[in-house]
């Protein structure tokens, strides 16, 4: 059997990410807009604990703007900043396969942005202190609505990030992606042609999160939606890869 080289690669990406200078960037400014997420939920919500964690965890402009900034500076390094190194011609000529590179880049990206989101459990725990029950169901599945978002962000992040070999360009590229993925949608909802508002709302990420995690619902479809967005971006980045490769 041959040896699969899926878990070094995994851990070659962890290493990577915490011991890089920008991992300190991103928690710090991470931190920072959830420090004022978290602050803007309870002037907003006045208190009440339900809307409170809604605010934090989903309905606020701050939230969006976290999950929308953290996976471009992230993944702009991925695979752009090691093609300019020219540690990716040397990644590729080891006997991996194209998909076992993209699949270790993109869990590695993934869970380093899942560990940042951990922190913020201590402002439910802060809730809790003062007396107040947050609904169990509301926090589970918002955090796997946020795990959800943020796979499939990466993922485009990923997909980008293996089109250039400037981190900047796919940085910008991947902002300004995740940025249309939300606008559209909303500014569709102003129009009156149904078919279309129908369609966009299909695509929505903020639609699927809004209706279904940030509720306390687990919806099959909007989970369907997540999975198989970012199962597909990740085979288009595998091409991609496969096609630069050879240049």
């Amino acid at each position: 059997m041959r040896n699969r080289p899926l878990l070094p690669l995994f851990w070659r990406e962890i290493e990577s990410l915490f011991f890089s200078p920008l991992a300190y960037i991103v928690l710090t400014i991470f931190l920072v807009l959830n420090g004022f997420s978290f602050y803007a939920a309870l002037e907003g919500s006045a208190g009440v604990v339900d809307e409170t964690i809604a605010l934090f965890l989903g309905d606020s402009p701050l939230f969006w703007l976290c999950l929308l900034v953290v996976p471009p500076l992230v993944t702009m390094r991925l695979v752009a900043e090691e093609r300019r190194t020219g540690q990716l011609e040397v990644l590729l000529t080891a006997p991996v396969r194209d998909g076992e590179v993209v699949v270790a880049k993109f869990l590695g990206a993934l869970v380093f942005q899942l560990f940042l989101w951990a922190p913020t459990l201590i402002y439910v725990a802060i809730i809790r202190n003062y007396g107040a029950l947050p609904d169990g169901g509301q926090i589970l599945t918002s955090y796997l609505g946020i795990a959800c978002v943020t796979a499939l962000l990466t993922a485009l992040g990923l997909l980008l990030s293996t089109l250039t070999s400037n981190q900047i360009v796919a940085a910008v590229a991947s902002l300004t992606l995740n940025l249309l993925l939300v606008a559209v949608p909303l500014m569709g909802s102003a129009w009156s042609f149904a078919p279309l508002q129908h369609a966009l709302d299909e695509i929505s990420i903020t639609a699927h999160f809004a209706g279904s995690f940030s509720r306390g619902i687990l919806d099959s479809a909007s989970l369907a939606f997540y999975v198989s967005a970012t199962a597909g971006v990740l085979v288009v980045a595998t091409r991609a890869l496969e096609t630069r490769k050879w240049r």
